[in-house]
């Protein structure tokens, strides 16, 4: 059945509707995604959805190659390996840059976004939560570019594909969100990189558990 969209902000309208689908995983992963067949059935142009294909491959949530298309981008192992390690570099270096540095309004904001964190109780609820806490901690550093790269990394995207009801250990992972902050607080920086390498690989632990169960792929 063919979605019939509004004709007011039609390019983010688009967007919105292929990105959730994507998320979704439907089409599945290495799907091709035909620019002229979505445009058809969503009844508008093909430059909306060009435009909406090109921001999903800025999120890393489609892959575009030459002379082919545009293919939904599988999350493999290999892909989630790199992402949290890369991940752990830029938190790594932030905390060498920030931690006994940092004032006491930082400090007690970067203590509120935990127990934001810790209160959540929906997945879409620790999602913002998370998100928030984690960007805060790169900011920390006082670096934009840093704090750029980090927030341009598909982590969190990766972690919204393979959620939809599937993903379990937010109740964990905000504990230890704590120990994180109390070794900012404390300005202990050996404490801090642990705190990160643990949190870090307990988030992949939990993703790798998902794509294995779902076959090795999703």
């Amino acid at each position: 059945m063919a979605t019939t969209l509004l004709r007011t902000n039609l390019n983010e309208q688009v967007y919105e509707t292929l990105r959730e689908r994507v998320l979704r995983r439907r089409p599945g992963p290495g799907e091709k995604l035909s620019l002229h067949e979505l445009a058809r059935e969503l009844g508008v142009s093909r430059s909306p959805v060009h435009h909406a294909l090109t921001r999903l491959v800025s999120e890393g949530l489609v892959t575009v190659k030459a002379r082919r298309g545009y293919y939904v981008t599988p999350v493999t192992p290999a892909m989630v390996g790199d992402a949290y390690d890369v991940r752990l570099a830029l938190e790594l270096h932030a905390a060498e840059r920030s931690v006994g540095s940092v004032d006491p309004a930082r400090l007690e904001r970067f203590r509120l976004l935990l127990e934001e964190s810790e209160r959540a109780h929906t997945e879409e609820e620790w999602d913002t939560a998370n998100a928030a806490f984690h960007a805060f901690q790169v900011d920390l550093a006082g670096n934009d570019v840093l704090s750029r790269v980090y927030g341009e990394m598909p982590v969190n995207l990766i972690v919204q594909v393979i959620r939809d009801g599937r993903l379990a250990g937010g109740d964990g992972l905000a504990r230890e969100h704590r120990a994180i902050v109390e070794a900012f607080e404390a300005g202990d920086l050996p404490a801090a990189r642990q705190a990160i390498r643990t949190h870090i690989a307990s988030g992949l632990a939990i993703v790798l558990d998902v794509i294995e169960r779902a076959g090795g792929v999703l």
